[in-house]
C-alpha cells in the first residue's frame, strides 16, 4: 500500500495530506510497513477500524528513547532475506529476542549452525531492557554482530538504539519483524513455534493452512510441549502470561511464573481455601523469602511484595479468628485477573484482550426483554446482589457493618446495546482525593448473562 487516504475512514477537513518543507503535498502514512493476515472462520475481523492518535511513545520506554535519536541511532535493518541469509552464512552472530518472556516461550528464532536459541531478556515489561539485560550484557556485545527481532519491528526500532548507547555498534534488526519473515519463509524458516499476536487471534501459526513445525512451549509446572496461551492463566504474584497444560491445570488451584516459580508454596491471591495453621506456614515461608534478599536495597520491590503478602494473610488470619469470614475448602477457581470464577472466564479479561470483553456477554439477549433484563429505573434503591463477588467488589457491609445501600442514578451497557448495568451511588460515598466535592458512581452489572446463559446480578434493587 503505496499510501492512505483518511477520506476513505470518513474523517473530515481533507486531512490526508500534509506539506513537507518544500511546499509539496504528500500523502500520510506513504512508508507505514501494512501488514496483512488471515482470519480463521469463526472470528471476529481483529481490526475492523482504523484508529490513529498522537502519543508520546508507542512503546513505553518511559522517556529514555525519544523518536527523534530513532532515525540517527537505531540499529541496521535487514530485510527477510538478508535476515534469513546472515543466519546461514555468518558465525559469531547473537540473537535476541526482544519481546517478553510468554512471547518467546511459544516461539523464536534458532541459529541454524548451531541450534542455539536466540536469547531471551526475560521481560515483563518493554521499558526494563535497557536497564535489566543491557546494562548487564552490553560489554559481552561489543565484539559480536547482534541480531535482534521482535513481532513487527517495532520494539527493535528503540531496543537497538538502547544497545547502541550501550557502545555496542553492529546492531542489526530484521525489518518488518516475525510477521514479515513468516510470510517469506513460512515452516521452512528458522523461526520455531507460534507468533503470539496482540489480538484475538492470540497466536499465528508460521503457515497458518497447515502447522509443520514442532511446539517448542512447555508447562511451566511438568515441562510438557505445550504453546496454548489464554488470559485466565496468569501468574498469581505478577499476571503475567503462563503456560500451563490440561493435566496441570486440573489440579493446580494458582499458577506461578518461572520469576516466581520458588513462591509457589506460600503465595497465593485465594486465601479462603486455607486454615490457620496452613496460613501460618505459608506466612513463614514468605518471611524467610524476604530475609534472603539481602541486600535489601537490592531488592526493596521484591520485599515490598512479599510484605503486603504477609500482611494480607495477618489479616485473613485475624478475620478467621473474629467469625468474620469461614473457610471455604470447596471454593470455586477463580481467574486471576477478573477474580471471577473459572467456569464463567473465557480468558478474555487479561491485557490485550480487555477490549474484547463484550465477547463474553453479547449474543445471548433474552429475546423477550432485550433492552433491559429486568425492570430498573433511574431512583431506585439497590443493595448487594446474589452474586456480589467480594474479591472484586469489595465487602457487602459498609464502615460500620451495615449491609450497604444505594441509589441507581443512571442505565447503562456493560458491552453491546443491551442496558445490562448501573451506576449506583452508594449512601456512605464521600468524596475523595482529586474529586473533592464531587461522588462519582460505582458501575455493577445487573442481569448480563454468563457464558451458559445465566443472568449475573452483582446488586438486586430494594423492594
Amino acid at each position: 500500500m503505496d499510501s492512505f487516504d483518511l477520506q476513505d475512514c470518513g474523517l473530515p477537513g481533507g486531512i490526508d495530506e500534509v506539506d513537507d518543507d518544500e511546499g509539496e503535498r504528500r500523502k500520510l502514512f506513504r512508508n507505514i510497513d501494512w501488514k496483512e493476515s488471515t482470519v480463521d472462520d469463526g472470528l471476529d475481523e481483529p481490526f475492523p477500524d482504523l484508529k490513529v492518535s498522537v502519543v508520546k511513545e508507542i512503546v513505553s520506554t518511559g522517556g529514555l528513547v525519544k523518536v527523534d535519536d530513532i532515525p540517527e541511532h537505531t540499529g541496521k535493518h535487514l530485510s527477510p532475506e538478508e535476515w534469513h541469509r546472515t543466519l546461514v552464512e555468518e558465525e559469531n552472530v547473537v540473537l535476541i529476542d526482544v519481546r517478553n518472556t510468554f512471547e518467546h516461550d511459544i516461539g523464536h528464532f534458532v541459529i541454524p549452525k548451531t541450534g542455539e536459541v536466540a536469547m531471551n531478556p526475560e521481560m515483563v515489561t518493554f521499558s526494563s531492557f535497557d536497564s535489566n539485560f543491557c546494562a548487564k550484557n552490553a560489554d559481552k556485545l561489543k565484539h559480536k554482530k547482534v541480531l535482534m527481532y521482535c513481532t513487527g519491528g517495532i520494539r527493535c526500532e528503540k531496543a537497538s538504539v538502547m544497545l547502541r548507547n550501550r557502545g555496542v555498534q553492529d546492531v542489526n534488526q530484521l525489518q518488518g519483524g516475525i510477521h514479515r519473515y513468516l510470510e517469506h519463509y513460512g515452516n521452512d524458516g528458522f523461526y520455531k513455534g507460534l507468533n503470539f499476536v496482540f489480538d484475538q487471534r492470540v497466536a499465528m501459526k508460521p503457515n497458518p493452512i497447515e502447522r509443520q513445525n514442532a511446539i517448542v512451549g512447555k508447562c511451566v509446572e511438568c515441562k510438557a510441549p505445550f504453546d496454548e496461551i489464554c488470559g485466565s492463566r496468569v501468574c498469581t504474584v505478577c499476571r503475567d502470561l503462563v503456560l500451563v497444560c490440561p493435566n496441570c491445570q486440573s489440579v493446580l488451584r494458582e499458577y506461578h511464573c518461572k520469576r516466581h516459580e520458588s513462591w509457589k508454596n506460600c503465595y497465593y491471591t485465594f486465601l479462603e481455601v486455607f486454615d490457620k495453621k496452613e496460613l501460618i506456614r505459608q506466612k513463614e515461608e514468605l518471611n524467610g523469602i524476604r530475609d534472603s534478599l539481602v541486600p535489601a536495597s537490592s531488592y526493596k520491590n521484591i520485599r515490598r511484595t512479599l510484605a503486603r503478602q504477609m500482611d494480607k494473610i495477618t489479616k485473613h488470619i485475624e478475620q478467621l479468628d473474629a467469625g468474620k469470614i469461614t473457610l471455604h475448602e470447596n471454593a470455586p477457581r477463580r481467574c486471576r485477573t477478573c477474580m471471577e470464577p473459572s467456569s464463567l472466564c473465557d480468558g478474555r479479561c487479561w491485557g490485550f484482550w480487555k477490549t474484547k470483553a463484550k465477547l463474553r456477554w453479547e449474543g445471548k439477549t433474552d429475546a423477550k426483554n432485550t433492552s433491559s433484563p429486568l425492570p430498573v429505573a433511574v431512583g431506585d434503591r439497590i443493595e448487594p446482589g446474589e452474586n456480589w463477588n467480594v474479591l472484586r467488589l469489595g465487602d457487602k457491609t459498609d464502615a460500620n457493618g451495615v449491609f450497604k445501600k444505594g441509589t441507581v442514578v443512571e442505565i447503562k451497557s456493560w458491552a453491546g446495546d443491551e442496558k445490562d448495568c448501573v451506576a449506583v451511588l452508594w449512601d456512605d460515598m464521600v468524596p475523595r482525593g482529586r474529586n473533592q466535592g464531587k461522588v462519582q458512581p460505582q458501575i455493577y452489572r445487573w442481569g448480563v448473562l454468563a457464558l451458559d446463559g445465566t443472568r449475573m446480578y452483582d446488586v438486586c434493587r430494594i423492594p
